[in-house]
């Protein structure tokens, strides 16, 4: 482990504790899940996801460019944040090698992820359902190897812009 100047540590983030990461993979929010293209960039998609454990899923459809740059290069990364104005901002980062679950198995991970962002009666409407039935056939398992995290509200300067609402909100 490196030791950080006082310089830097004023300025690093607070880490999330484990039950606060917990909680916020636990809150129904957008993802940001990055695979490797064949020309070395980044492709970075906006994603529903669940946890599952160990392992963060995602539903997506073979034909997808995530799951080709998944099936040839097996590793990613995902970002999962709470951004509100100013300094209230906190998250979690993971990396790990991923899994593609295919068939029968994939299409019920999928429904159950489908499910946490969709009501019943989004699921009845004929176009809903075909586009998530039809077009989800893979799930993307990200197993959670590497686990960090940042939360700058829970810092001076954060507590001090709330408490002032000194921050500009952000455009809808």
């Amino acid at each position: 482990m490196t030791s950080r100047s006082p310089e830097a540590q004023a300025v690093m983030p607070l880490a999330l504790s484990p039950s606060e990461i917990n909680a916020l993979l636990e809150l129904r929010l957008i993802a940001n899940l990055a695979s490797i293209n064949p020309d070395g960039s980044i492709h970075l998609v906006a994603m529903w996801f669940r946890r599952d454990g160990d392992r963060i899923l995602f539903p997506t459809s073979h034909h997808t460019r995530k799951a080709r740059n998944l099936r040839a290069r097996p590793q990613a990364s995902v970002m999962i944040d709470v951004s509100r104005e100013g300094l209230d901002l906190k998250g979690v980062r993971i990396r790990g090698p991923v899994e593609l679950i295919e068939g029968e198995d994939a299409r019920a991970l999928n429904h159950s992820i489908h499910r946490r962002y969709v009501s019943d009666a989004g699921f009845e409407l004929e176009p809903v359902k075909e586009y998530l039935g039809a077009g989800d056939d893979v799930t993307i398992a990200v197993s959670m190897d590497r686990v960090g995290s940042w939360n700058l509200a829970g810092g001076e300067a954060g507590r001090a812009m709330k408490a002032a609402g000194a921050a500009r909100p952000l455009d809808a």
